[in-house]
């Protein structure tokens, strides 16, 4: 099953079209989590941050025969952003110190490769991986003022990563 077919085929589910189950579906991970693909039905679109594709021998090697025909693996929004956010932690010992100190990244603003996360363009971060870090720098409020206009945000997160 080509990608643009399992895309496709994601979409429906995803929108509430029940497609005919074949034998030569994908592997879902949800999550991180082996799931049907009713499962994936139950997910909302508006709550899907990262959809990735996997096919070859390294997802045989990890899933087993019936991966095959690839596997389609989805991240919601919030376990995108903890898998990010620990990332993050993991990298920078004063990202980690400003997590803990306000509880949740609701507070920060972040940019990566140069270009500003909004709610309708999380992608960005939500993509980052330890394959495509590069680097991590935290800039005061003052910074995030004064360069960027934003008047709310605690801290600035300023992202590296590569492109891949």
């Amino acid at each position: 099953m080509k990608a643009r077919t399992l895309l496709i085929s994601l979409l429906f589910i995803s929108s509430g079209v029940m497609a005919q189950v074949a034998d030569d579906d994908p592997v879902y991970v949800l999550d991180s989590v082996v799931v049907n693909q009713a499962a994936i039905g139950q997910v909302s679109p508006d709550r899907i941050g990262v959809i990735t594709i996997a096919k070859g021998s390294k997802a045989v090697l990890k899933y087993g025969s019936q991966a095959e025909n690839g596997v389609v693996y989805i991240e919601t929004k919030p376990f995108a952003r903890k898998r990010v956010n620990v990332l993050l932690s993991q990298e920078s010992p004063a990202y980690d110190s400003l997590l803990r100190k306000y509880g949740s990244d609701s507070s920060f603003y972040f940019i990566v490769n140069g270009k500003p996360v909004t709610p309708t363009n999380e992608t960005g971060l939500m993509t980052i991986d330890r394959k495509t870090f590069r680097s991590v720098r935290v800039i005061s409020d003052k910074e995030v003022q004064d360069k960027y206009q934003v008047m709310d945000r605690k801290a600035g997160i300023v992202i590296t990563s590569s492109e891949d």
